[in-house]
């Protein structure tokens, strides 16, 4: 139970993170008024709910330790990439890390999930 509430925790502060950077990037809320904002974010988070149902796929505590692991590194390593894109060495492309970052991570995930997934089912088989 422990584990799966560090996976929520890391999941809910890569969220805020990715949401910051959005907001930093629009310079402001005002975004969010409008459909397209909404559903932007709405991508933005999409890695992080993927990275939340992984609390409920994983039952091993090994397997649980992987994903937690996997998705530690995920959000520190996305984090310094719009910290770089963004704040660092900002330019006209920058914003195109919105569009394309959530995909990368998503379809990351969806690959180890199911890495994980299969894993998971020859260890229950093996100890069957």
């Amino acid at each position: 139970m422990r584990i799966n509430l560090s996976i929520i925790l890391i999941a809910l502060a890569g969220a805020l993170v990715a949401i910051s950077f959005d907001i930093y990037a629009a310079s402001g809320l005002r975004f969010l008024s409008y459909r397209s904002g909404l559903l932007m974010t709405l991508w933005t988070v999409m890695p992080y709910v993927i990275m939340y149902a992984g609390c409920y796929f994983f039952d091993r505590s090994e397997i649980q330790k992987r994903w937690r692991n996997f998705s530690l590194f995920q959000v520190c390593v996305v984090a310094w990439i719009y910290m770089q894109t963004l704040v660092m060495y900002p330019d006209a492309q920058g914003s195109l890390i919105f569009l394309f970052l959530p995909l990368l991570q998503s379809s990351l995930n969806l690959v180890v999930g199911v890495v994980l997934y299969v894993l998971q089912y020859r260890l229950k088989q093996k100890h069957s």
